[in-house]
């Protein structure tokens, strides 16, 4: 494996973590992959784990890696607007979003299993509507990253339509 080669989760790999089809150090290993970190990288964070480089080869061969050509970006942030007015949702008030927050945090442990506890966490703790935003986008970003455009696509539908009208 190249020391600056990127991989990612594949479906099997996603999979493998949500169920727990893996265990020791071939799930941590494949929880650390996210697309975005180098081989290098990985190797230095698994160090403790004994053989990294001969984990991460076993993994690919196995499937639960793909290879990405390019680090995997962040989408450009989909502003979050009011259904019912189209006006910006920091015009919402926060004890209001409690509803949507807690949709949110469901939805993305729909999506991404045990990979979404942090997030959910972020975004139940929001507590104002900026916060609320910026984990939004995260949330949206990861589900991208593991399940694609059109499950992020629908995640964001789904929490925009509950936004309460300002």
């Amino acid at each position: 494996m190249d020391d600056r080669a990127i991989y990612r989760k594949s479906g099997k790999g996603t999979e493998a973590i949500a169920s727990r089809s893996l265990t020791g150090k071939l799930r941590t290993l494949l929880i650390l992959v996210d697309g975005k970190k180098p081989v290098e990288e990985l190797r230095r964070l698994a160090a403790g784990l004994g053989e990294a480089q001969d984990l991460l080869t076993q993994l690919a061969a196995e499937g639960y890696l793909e290879l990405v050509t390019t680090p995997v970006a962040a989408p450009a942030p989909t502003p979050v607007l009011a259904p019912s007015t189209g006006k910006p949702a920091e015009a919402q008030s926060v004890p209001a979003l409690a509803p949507v927050k807690q949709l949110a945090a469901r939805l993305l442990l729909e999506a991404l299993g045990p990979l979404a506890d942090e997030l959910c966490l972020k975004i139940e703790a929001a507590s104002t509507l900026p916060q609320f935003v910026e984990a939004m986008k995260r949330a949206y970003a990861m589900v991208r990253e593991v399940r694609g455009q059109a499950a992020a696509d629908r995640f964001g539908q789904e929490v925009e339509a509950k936004m309460p009208a300002a």
